[in-house]
């Protein structure tokens, strides 16, 4: 067990900033913006079953990248259909558009925002949002109706302008935030080559503010799976219900089921002893990588385990132990971290892991916003290359008190593009230490 220097659990695993990006090509057109005016050119048509990640130093297309993917499965989305989200933060306005046309056509909408939205982290004070204020206007608040957006601790504040209280959805501790960034469609398209998708997931690192597509790497998958698609409305059927709640004491913990390409895990997941290994998923994960392994050439390999993330700090200790614990045994370890206490760079350069640090190696940024883990090698038995990305850090916090879901995914092709992205990473973050 690597020894390391105690940190509070509620430092929060996000920035309070926010994210978002873009894909190519053109196709679906958004809506007007609230006053009239035209909002741009065209949206791209949706990809559906592979990844999309924008680029904030690219054109503004390429910025935009995750966010137009976004706006392209809720334009076509169908009257009598519904679309469920939860975010972190939200202001942009094309978006916003994009949803308010939605719900007039008579598409159910029900978004969940943090206060995030509104709320300055550091003075807890109110601050314009006129994007945000345009949704409410639109989708009203009253969380009986067809259509609505709301927060997770809007019942339980007073109207002074001043943030009285901190909470996700699912939890009330101290540090507690709905942090998530994912969408839900009952049925979008049909698109330009006729297509149309049922039961459609669309998780993403990134929140929908000018910042993330503009200032951080961001990435997206969006799928059709019926188990993971219940899975999410289940839980942000549990973030509705329980944000009535004004103490939270239950576990709302859970995953879908394993065995197909894609898997789905729901947080916060409490635990007392926060690093206790056998409660964080991603330790669990990792216990099932073996670091050599007969490839189908018949020759011996190693397993890469390679690691994006926004933040990195000790009081996730136990995935750190684990990644030690892998290099040791043979495993070729690689991380990519916009920002790591002095900790958990200490033990890695003690294990002599290489890693980049983004505000060492390129202190002004861009800096990725990812949050995603790789594997490729033997997992199980099974040599099939595997992604988890979502919107949770490798925070104490995010674990333990924090709104948040990530997606497995277990394909030799999203690897493939998640991997091509971290190449990419690597070279915006600056020289790797070790």
């Amino acid at each position: 067990m690597i020894k390391r220097i105690r940190r509070p659990l509620t430092a929060l695993a996000g920035s309070m900033a926010v994210l978002a990006g873009l894909v190519l090509g053109g196709g679906v057109q958004s809506a007007a913006a609230a006053d009239g005016t035209a909002v741009g050119a065209a949206v791209a048509a949706p990809v559906v079953g592979q990844p999309v990640f924008n680029n904030p130093v690219g054109t503004v297309q390429e910025q935009r990248a995750v966010f137009d993917q976004l706006v392209g499965l809720i334009d076509a989305t169908p009257a009598g259909e519904q679309i469920r989200g939860s975010v972190f933060a939200i202001n942009d306005q094309r978006i916003v558009d994009a949803l308010l046309a939605a719900q007039r056509r008579g598409v159910s909408v029900k978004v969940i925002l943090d206060d995030s939205t509104y709320v300055a982290a550091d003075t807890g004070k109110e601050f314009a949002n006129p994007a945000y204020d345009a949704l409410k206007a639109g989708l009203g608040t009253d969380d009986t109706k067809a259509s609505w957006v709301v927060v997770c601790d809007d019942r339980f504040e007073d109207a002074d302008g001043v943030d009285d209280v901190q909470r996700g959805c699912l939890s009330t501790a101290k540090g507690s935030h709905n942090h998530n960034k994912y969408f839900l469609f009952s049925r979008t398209g049909p698109f330009a080559d006729g297509a149309t998708y049922s039961k459609v997931v669309f998780q993403t690192s990134s929140n929908l503010t000018d910042w993330d597509a503009a200032r951080a790497y961001q990435d997206a998958v969006t799928f059709a799976d019926d188990a993971v698609y219940q899975g999410y409305l289940t839980y942000h059927d549990l973030q509705y219900t329980t944000r009535h709640q004004q103490t939270v004491t239950s576990n709302p913990y859970f995953s879908t089921a394993s065995g197909s390409t894609y898997r789905a895990f729901f947080l916060p997941r409490p635990d007392s002893a926060e690093e206790n290994p056998a409660t964080d998923p991603l330790v669990n994960a990792l216990n099932e990588v073996s670091c050599w392994y007969t490839g189908t050439d018949g020759k011996r390999h190693q397993t890469d385990v390679r690691i994006a993330h926004t933040f990195f700090y000790d009081n996730r200790g136990q995935v750190l132990d684990k990644l030690v614990d892998l290099h040791n045994k043979g495993c070729w370890v690689d991380l990519v971290v916009r920002d790591m206490d002095y900790t958990t760079r200490a033990a890695l350069d003690s294990a002599h892991i290489r890693y980049r640090w983004c505000r060492d190696g390129n202190p002004a940024g861009p800096h990725p916003h990812d949050k995603y883990l790789l594997i490729d090698g033997d997992y199980g038995g099974d040599i099939t290359p595997r992604v988890y990305t979502g919107s949770h850090n490798l925070t104490g916090s995010s674990l333990r008190v924090t709104d948040e879901a990530f997606v497995r995914i277990t394909s030799a092709s999203y690897h493939a593009a998640y991997l091509h992205h971290f190449y990419m990473l690597q070279n915006a973050c600056g020289p790797a230490h070790n």
